[in-house]
């Protein structure tokens, strides 16, 4: 009796049976009656042996309060690549991370609370202080004694500081006092030595030490209303058109270098100082106009 002849597969088929045979599992979740889970997966190495991988979850739930607006924003429904994907984060496409709440407060390098409360009630008492001290101030001015900001006083070209007019001379107090002590005898009687301007007889004034030198105020202007930006070579040049100036002298704040508003211009001769005074005076220099006067003689 003859055998059956045996039946040749399919080339086909053969690759049917190979990829069937390199085929892996699914991946199997099982749930253990304390609450995990069991995830089993496999995958195949670089070499081509596979690896089977188990894993044992524990799933635990964090209840936290957000504001309204991000937990409706968790709902959202998304588009693009992430269309298919659920609802929450994915880890492939989104980094989730810790969020840090930052509360600064006074004090807060302080300590302690109670460190804390002494620093916010002293400088809340020293406020008070400070508003008290503000609500019963008022503004006086110093040339007229009226209730605005001596910068802005109505008398400022004309009138002089209170006290500065009508202040004592001192040398003359000091010439009397010791011309009583001494007598009629003048200098040497007692030992002490007298200057000639406080002896018996004297008109009670020295010489000064500028000499035929001294600075003549017949020919010196008094120029206000000068910008703060202005510089002592700008107004030599400026009132220099008039004649031959000798001395230019701006009043500059100390700490910031600026110009105080005014200045004095000195001429050799009067005449030009009458020309410069009648040219200068409502002149514009520096978007101001200025105001130029004959300065006044001092006592």
């Amino acid at each position: 009796m003859s055998k059956p002849a045996e039946r040749r597969t399919d080339w086909a088929e053969d690759d049917d049976d190979v990829e069937t045979s390199t085929a892996l599992p699914a991946k199997t979740i099982t749930k253990n009656p304390d609450g995990t889970e069991t995830h089993v997966s496999y995958r195949v190495r670089e070499d081509g042996r596979r690896v089977k991988t188990t894993q044992i979850i524990r799933k635990s739930v964090h209840k936290q309060r957000v504001n309204p607006r991000i937990a409706e924003r968790r709902h959202w429904s998304k588009f693009g690549l992430s269309a298919k994907d659920p609802a929450g984060p994915q880890s492939d496409t989104t980094s989730v991370g810790e969020n840090i709440e930052l509360n600064l407060k006074v004090g807060f390098k302080g300590g302690d609370a109670g460190e804390k409360g002494e620093v916010e009630k002293e400088m809340q008492d020293l406020q008070d202080k400070q508003k008290a001290a503000l609500a019963t101030a008022r503004v006086k001015c110093r040339i007229c004694s009226g209730e605005h900001f001596t910068a802005r006083c109505p008398f400022k070209g004309t009138m002089a500081p209170e006290g500065e007019m009508n202040a004592p001379d001192a040398t003359g107090a000091t010439a009397a006092a010791v011309a009583g002590d001494e007598g009629a005898a003048g200098a040497g009687k007692s030992g002490k030595y007298l200057p000639p301007s406080m002896r018996a007889g004297a008109s009670g004034g020295g010489e000064r030490m500028m000499g035929k030198h001294e600075r003549d105020d017949l020919a010196t202007l008094r120029v206000t209303n000068v910008s703060e930006y202005a510089e002592e070579d700008e107004l030599r040049d400026l009132f220099g058109r008039s004649g031959r100036v000798t001395r230019v002298f701006l009043a500059k704040d100390r700490e910031t270098g600026r110009a105080k508003g005014f200045a004095f211009v000195s001429f050799a001769d009067r005449n030009d100082a009458a020309k410069a005074c009648a040219k200068m005076d409502g002149f514009g220099y520096n978007n101001l106009i200025l105001r130029v006067e004959f300065a006044k003689k001092t006592t």
